[in-house]
C-alpha cells in the first residue's frame, strides 16, 4: 500500500465547481452578473481512490453530530488500515442549503479526504472568475444570483479549465517504459520504475510485455545467483 497515491491529482471528470463569491458589475442592480468558483473533488472518486489505493476492505468512514457552541454540523472520520493499525483523520462540515443532511455527511467526508491528502493540491488553484453562458451552451450549470431586495435572477455557467499541474500525468507508453527499464543501472532502479507503474492500467499484453523487459534488466544488471525465481 503506497499512501503516497491518495494525493495524486484526479481525473478531470472526477472534479466538480461550486459556485463561490458573487456579484454585479459595478454593484448596480442592472449590473451583469459576475461569479468566482472553487474546485473539489466528488465523493465517488474519492471512494474509488480508496479503493484502488488501500483495498475495499482496508478503509472505513464514520460519521457523528458535531457542534460547537450553538454551530451544528457533521464530523466525519476516514480510517486506513496500515502497519496492523487502524489510523483515523478527522474533519467536519455544516449541513448544506439543500439536502442538509445528506450535504453534510457528503462534505465531512471530502473534508476528512483531503486529510488524507486528497484533492488538497486543489487549494493551491487560484481564485477564477466562471465564464457566464447562455442555458443551451454545453456544460453550462445552473445558479441564482439573490439581490439584496430578496428577488433572485437565474443565471448559467462554465468553469475554467484546470491548470496542467493539476491534471494527472499520462499514462506512459510500453515503449517509454520498456526504454526506461533498459536504462536502469541498478536493482533499486528497476524497482522505483515499477512502484511508479502502479497507478496505470496496462493490458494484460502490455503487462507481459513489461515483464518480459524487467526480467531481461534484472539478468544484466544482477549476477545470477541473486536472481530469484520469479526474476528469472
Amino acid at each position: 500500500m503506497n499512501l503516497t497515491q491518495l494525493s495524486e491529482p484526479f481525473k478531470e471528470s472526477e472534479i466538480e465547481w461550486r459556485i463561490g463569491r458573487s456579484g454585479k458589475k459595478g454593484g448596480k442592480p442592472d449590473g451583469k452578473i459576475w461569479a468566482t468558483c472553487f474546485a473539489y473533488v466528488s465523493n465517488r472518486a474519492i471512494m474509488d481512490r480508496l479503493d484502488e489505493v488501500c483495498g475495499a476492505t482496508e478503509w472505513k468512514n464514520e460519521f457523528e453530530p458535531w457542534q460547537v457552541g450553538t454551530d451544528h454540523g457533521v464530523k466525519c472520520g476516514v480510517s486506513i488500515h496500515t502497519n496492523d493499525q487502524w489510523i483515523t483523520k478527522y474533519d467536519g462540515a455544516n449541513p448544506t442549503n439543500m439536502e442538509p443532511i445528506k450535504g453534510g455527511f457528503s462534505d465531512s467526508m471530502k473534508r476528512a479526504a483531503v486529510q488524507w491528502g486528497m484533492g488538497r493540491y486543489l487549494y493551491s488553484l487560484e481564485e477564477e472568475f466562471v465564464t457566464i453562458v447562455n442555458q443551451k451552451d454545453e456544460g453550462a450549470k445552473y445558479a441564482q444570483y439573490k439581490n439584496k431586495d430578496g428577488t433572485k435572477e437565474t443565471y448559467y455557467w462554465t468553469p475554467p479549465t484546470l491548470p496542467v499541474w493539476a491534471l494527472p500525468k499520462e499514462k506512459p507508453t510500453v515503449t517509454k517504459v520498456m526504454d526506461t527499464l533498459t536504462e536502469a543501472k541498478d536493482y533499486e532502479a528497476v524497482t522505483k520504475i515499477m512502484g511508479a507503474l502502479d497507478k496505470y492500467e496496462f493490458s494484460k499484453e502490455e503487462k507481459k510485455d513489461i515483464t518480459e523487459c524487467r526480467q531481461n534488466v534484472l539478468k544484466r544488471i544482477l549476477p545470477n545467483e541473486f536472481i530469484s525465481t520469479s526474476d528469472k
